[in-house]
């Protein structure tokens, strides 16, 4: 496991218990509570605390500083212990705790059915290839990204991904299939995002639908917080009249965005809204 080797650890267990709780301060206080002598701060390449672990009666025990700061009391408890510092670059301890919850996930949940089409999966990589066609290396999210049939396809252009949804079975469906890579996946809600990632190049969102006048609003949501995340996005959907949404959504945000056909696939992605930044 990444984190514990980051720590320099044989083993550490996360105080908190899943990835979209790694903001809440409950934690800190946690660990403030903790009973121990020994201590370890892990700090990124700019020297701020992304992690502290603690070493109890039980083993070693971690909180995680990259979505919320220390606060003064645990920063007291900590200048009254032995510590050792350890140091990273904040992205490798970033990938081990998604690769951390990714494992979790996969011991604690039954994985969907496998919903893989192959043809799909081909259509779908032959799409990005030619609307990224001039794309270099670069980091692609791949919103409500279900078993990964986009995040493989965005890996096979040479991307790395962070890709994320809403439901822990079609996640594991995903990692234990190897289209989803656990240092790359997250059980977040896709339409808070933006609470958990910081912005990149570009923006993937396959099959958005079925979306209503009765609906639209998370699915507006979603498509806004792929597009606040990203600067070149891909966006699918069945119908025309999704496809026009998901268009005008790009556009009030002030982004350029076409509306195209795509006769690759004749029900989940058959209109792509292509979608850039100014």
């Amino acid at each position: 496991m990444r984190a514990a080797v980051l720590l320099d650890l044989d083993e550490v267990v996360f105080v908190e218990p899943t990835l979209d709780r790694l903001t809440d301060d409950i934690f800190t206080a946690k660990l403030v509570k903790t009973p121990a002598s020994k201590g370890r701060i892990l700090l990124s390449e700019k020297e701020w605390p992304i992690a502290v672990a603690l070493e109890t009666d039980n083993g070693w025990i971690a909180g995680n500083f990259i979505l919320r700061e220390p606060t003064e009391a645990l920063i007291e408890k900590l200048e009254g212990m032995e510590i050792e510092i350890y140091q990273e670059p904040q992205a490798e301890w970033e990938a081990a705790v998604r690769e951390y919850f990714s494992l979790d996930l996969l011991r604690t949940v039954s994985p969907g059915i496998e919903d893989l089409s192959p043809a799909r999966a081909d259509a779908v990589l032959e799409l990005l290839r030619e609307v990224w066609k001039d794309a270099k290396a670069g980091t692609c999210l791949d919103a409500a990204c279900g078993t990964g049939l986009g995040s493989a396809a965005a890996r096979s252009l040479g991307m790395s991904l962070l890709s994320f949804d809403n439901d822990p079975s079609l996640l594991a469906r995903g990692l234990r299939s190897g289209r989803l890579l656990p240092e790359e996946t997250m059980w977040i809600d896709a339409t808070q995002a933006s609470r958990y990632i910081r912005p990149v190049e570009y923006g993937l969102l396959l099959m958005a639908g079925e979306i209503t006048p009765f609906n639209s609003i998370p699915w507006r949501r979603l498509t806004h917080e792929v597009l606040s995340l990203s600067k070149r996005a891909i966006l699918t959907t069945g119908t025309e009249k999704e496809g026009s949404m998901l268009r005008q959504w790009a556009v009030e945000k002030g982004w350029e965005a076409e509306l195209i056909e795509n006769d690759r696939d004749a029900f989940y992605d058959r209109w792509v809204c292509i979608a850039r930044s100014h």
